[in-house]
Parts: structure tokens; C-alpha cells; sequence
């Protein structure tokens, strides 16, 4: 049970490993994603509106947000950042045009494994906030892989 007295549902949990540093992995997963999100599946536009948005982004710090923009500049949060610590960790709401009280919280951190590699552990948890939580825990559970599986690529090839 949670402190609200809702049913507590089990966190989605994934690891990838890339290699870069730390900071390095951290810097392009914050001010890269638009090179690295598969935003032709996994984005407002492309889930209601059949069109993939022109841009997704992330402000960065503590109360940046979460968007993707379509071509006519409009933009739809995706979230709010909760927790910025670069090189280490980051966590933000997760709400994809949703209010807040059904915000779930996705955090996401950076292990330096030495030799120019990090583990990078992303936590989606909070599913008892939104009254779909079951259901869509379930999405999420697969739909982080793909989502993942281009981090991991892309992070390899990039070149700060």
C-alpha cells in the first residue's frame, strides 16, 4: 500500500550498458533526445494524431520540461524534472498530457563501469496514480525497449 492507501503496482525496470562515460551518457540523454527517441511510435502526435512531432526535447534542470513540438510550434508535455544531477541521475514526472495527480515518475541513472562504459538503470514507477495503471504498466514493459534499444545504439555512435 502506498501512503495514500492505493495499491502499490511494481515498477517497470530496465538496464542497458553504453559504451561512453557517465557524463558523457548523461549529457546525451538530456540534450540528445530528439536524436535518440523514437518519436514516430512513442509520442502524443503519433499515438493520437497519427503525426510524428517535428522535435522532443528536455529543458534541463530542476523544473524543465519534458515536450515534443509539432510543426506548428505547439508544444505537449511529456513531464517535469524533478531531479537533475548531472554524470549521475535524473528523475522526472512522466504525464504525457495528463494532470498531475496521475503523473507516474520515471528516473533514470548512471553507473561508470571504468573503461568507458556506464550502465544506465531507468525505474518507471508511481502506475497507481493514473486510474489505467495496470494497463498501462503493462505498455510500458515492452514499449521502454525500443525506446532503449535506440538510446543504446545512438549514445554508441555519438561524438560529443
Amino acid at each position: 500500500m502506498t501512503a495514500t492507501g492505493k495499491t502499490e503496482i511494481e515498477p517497470v525496470e530496465k538496464s542497458i550498458i553504453v559504451n561512453r562515460d557517465a557524463e558523457t551518457a548523461f549529457r546525451f540523454y538530456t540534450r540528445h533526445l530528439d536524436v535518440w527517441w523514437p518519436k514516430e511510435s512513442h509520442s502524443l502526435g503519433a499515438d493520437r494524431d497519427g503525426v510524428t512531432p517535428a522535435c522532443v526535447g528536455m529543458e534541463e534542470g530542476v523544473g524543465g520540461w519534458l515536450y515534443e513540438e509539432s510543426a506548428d510550434g505547439t508544444r505537449r508535455s511529456w513531464g517535469k524534472i524533478r531531479v537533475w544531477e548531472p554524470g549521475r541521475r535524473l528523475v522526472h514526472s512522466w504525464q504525457f498530457d495528463k494532470p498531475d495527480e496521475q503523473a507516474t515518475e520515471v528516473e533514470v541513472v548512471f553507473t561508470d563501469l571504468g573503461n568507458g562504459q556506464t550502465r544506465i538503470d531507468l525505474t518507471h514507477r508511481g502506475w497507481e496514480n493514473d486510474p489505467d495503471g495496470e494497463k498501462l504498466r503493462g505498455g510500458y514493459q515492452s514499449g521502454w525497449d525500443p525506446v532503449l534499444a535506440g538510446l543504446e545504439v545512438r549514445c554508441n555512435q555519438f561524438r560529443d
